[in-house]
């Protein structure tokens, strides 16, 4: 479908939604609420892709009456020769390849089909690439499941040549979108089971009493920050979408990364930073135990005895390469070694490499109730009033996006000391 067809679309479904609703007598359900708010972003945002491409056919016949009496320059091959040339550099999906391929590029690189020379004014309306979810990880691939679904199941009489993605650490916790600046929620702290069978009847006299099982509770706020890293670019790069494309996946979408995760980890709660996993009450702890590895077993157990599933044991570089190193007195390494490129695990569970964690801790337990919640997705600026930039022939390219993160069961994690 083009644009207008979408925005149709969008706007049927959204009527439908709202008749449904009254026929019943009724308000949105919480599915409802959530499509609505994605139909009216989604909305907006092809309004705004329908103005910036009438606007570029309007500055197109505009260029093409001025420039009648010589050969006009082929605008309408502009977007094919992107297409083209992304597809020679990874095909699309990536924030680079979206922004360069957004209504407000191509129109403002159309109106310029010679480039950006000094004296040209740079402003480009915000553009969306795209949800938080797409961030840390690659174009077109399938959805990842925390847990076993990356693990060797066998280990076959053969080499093993097949080399499994490495897992990051927003592959294995939750993504999920807010529509406020921030949200309350109940933290499970502490977990009690106390379920135990008993007499089908309990007279006064008797001291044995039904059990009662509980949860300790506490409540927490997640706030949504903004994160945000630019660069500054020629106008020659800024004018080559391919290559802009490139630098921006890169540079930007890793530096976006990087910094996510150091929150989800380190956050300090204070000083305009959310509260990470390392700084979260009720967390449970592992103290060192013998050895890395069996400290590693002593937190599954912990973990195991509350029922909570182990989806990912979260290890810094140098502990990582410590548990690779490993051998036994024979001097044969305990994992593959250096010649398979089978999984990456500690006792069944995969080992998720975080760099932006200290080395001689290792986070383990149910990732999943890790959750980064997307307030505004991933939008990209450019511009060049900034500084002497104009003069330069310099632009300053920003990325930034808006999030926050809540931790819901911190009892299902354990912090463990490795050395």
């Amino acid at each position: 479908m083009n644009l207008r067809e979408q925005y149709k679309a969008a706007i049927d479904r959204l009527t439908e939604l709202s008749a449904l609703a009254k026929s019943e007598g009724r308000d949105f359900t919480e599915d409802e609420v959530a499509e609505v708010t994605q139909l009216s972003a989604s909305v907006d945002d092809l309004g705004t892709r329908i103005k910036a491409a009438d606007d570029a056919q309007a500055a197109v016949a505009r260029l093409t009456a001025k420039s009648s009496d010589r050969p006009a320059p082929a605008l309408e091959s502009v977007t094919d020769r992107t297409d083209q040339a992304l597809g020679a550099i990874g095909g699309p999906g990536g924030l680079g390849e979206t922004f360069v391929k957004s209504a407000p590029y191509q129109a403002f690189r159309d109106a310029h089909p010679g480039g950006f020379g000094e004296g040209t004014p740079i402003t480009f309306d915000r553009v969306k690439v795209g949800p938080l979810a797409a961030l840390g990880r690659k174009a077109n691939a399938a959805p990842i499941q925390a847990g076993l679904d990356r693990t060797q199941a066998i280990r076959l009489p053969m080499v093993d040549l097949t080399t499994p993605t490495p897992l990051s650490l927003l592959d294995v916790i939750t993504r999920g979108q807010m529509a406020g600046q921030s949200i309350e929620y109940l933290q499970i702290t502490a977990v009690t089971r106390n379920a135990a069978i008993v007499p089908n009847e309990i007279l006064p006299a008797d001291g044995t009493t039904k059990p009662t099982s509980g949860l300790s509770t506490n409540l927490a706020t997640a706030s949504a920050y903004t994160y945000a890293d630019g660069f500054t670019v020629t106008n020659m790069m800024l004018a080559d979408a391919p290559a802009l494309a490139t630098y921006l996946n890169n540079q930007l979408e890793f530096n976006l990364k990087s910094v996510v995760e150091d929150k989800i980890l380190n956050g300090s709660g204070t000083g305009g930073n959310p509260t990470g996993i390392l700084n979260t009450s009720g967390v449970q702890a592992q103290a060192f135990d013998t050895d890395m590895v069996t400290t590693i077993r002593r937190g599954i157990g912990k973990l195991e005895r509350i029922g909570a599933p182990i989806t990912a044991v979260l290890v810094s570089p140098q502990d990582n390469e410590t548990f690779d190193l490993l051998k036994d007195a024979d001097g044969r390494y305990y994992s593959g070694g250096p010649w398979s490129a089978g999984p990456n695990t500690i006792w069944g569970r995969p080992r998720v490499v975080c760099p932006r964690l200290v080395a001689g801790t290792a986070v383990l337990g149910n990732l999943g109730t890790v959750t980064l919640l997307d307030r505004e997705g991933m939008s990209v600026l450019a511009f060049n009033q900034h500084a002497d930039y104009a003069a330069r022939n310099l632009v300053y390219v920003r990325a930034e996006l808006r999030a926050a993160q809540a931790i819901f069961k911190p009892a299902e994690l354990v912090i463990a000391t490795l050395a």
